[in-house]
């Protein structure tokens, strides 16, 4: 499946329909910054193409979305909803970064909307979590400016280049949701 979706100044793409070598560019032009908002390594041309294929890997169960946010045909950021379950969870995890240059301009906050509201609406799922790192103050006003609520601080949450990370736990539930007949 082929997904696009447009803000007001960007475009989302499906990670498939981008050449690979700007998703490595992507990446390895942004490795500091993107570690420094807590994910983990992807410095080397080999990380990034093992990521993309752990992608292909879940967008084939349909477990994961990959969008790539493009400005004038560039990548400046990413938007993925992963870990996506049906039945009575009907729930997934929301994760994003965005250059170091781009940041502060509202893209983020554009995208994210955009996303909620196709996995909302298109998706019809329930539930969407969002965890970031307590020092990630960036991430921390972008999902309060999209209402997601904090549901609790986890200790050693999460194994971040070979350390436990405290994370900040937070959703959004979907006040529209509809059981599928």
């Amino acid at each position: 499946m082929s997904h696009l979706l447009l803000t007001p100044r960007a475009r989302l793409v499906d990670f498939k329909q981008v050449n690979d070598e700007q998703i490595i560019n992507y990446y390895l032009e942004n490795a500091e910054h993107l570690r420094k908002g807590g994910g983990p390594r992807r410095d080397t041309k080999a990380l990034v193409q093992s990521m993309v294929a752990s992608w292909h890997s879940s967008a084939s169960t349909n477990t994961a979305i990959q969008f790539l946010m493009l400005v004038d045909d560039q990548v400046i950021g990413t938007v993925g909803v992963s870990n996506i379950v049906r039945g009575p969870f009907q729930a997934a995890y929301l994760g994003y970064n965005i250059s170091q240059d781009q940041q502060g301009k509202g893209l983020m906050t554009e995208a994210l909307t955009a996303v909620i509201d196709y996995v909302f609406t298109e998706i019809n799922l329930h539930r969407l979590m969002a965890n970031y790192r307590p020092e990630n103050l960036a991430s921390a006003r972008v999902l309060e400016k999209l209402n997601f609520t904090i549901e609790g601080f986890a200790k050693n949450y999460l194994m971040v280049d070979d350390q436990w990370c405290d994370h900040v736990l937070t959703s959004l539930t979907n006040p529209n949701w509809t059981v599928e007949l």
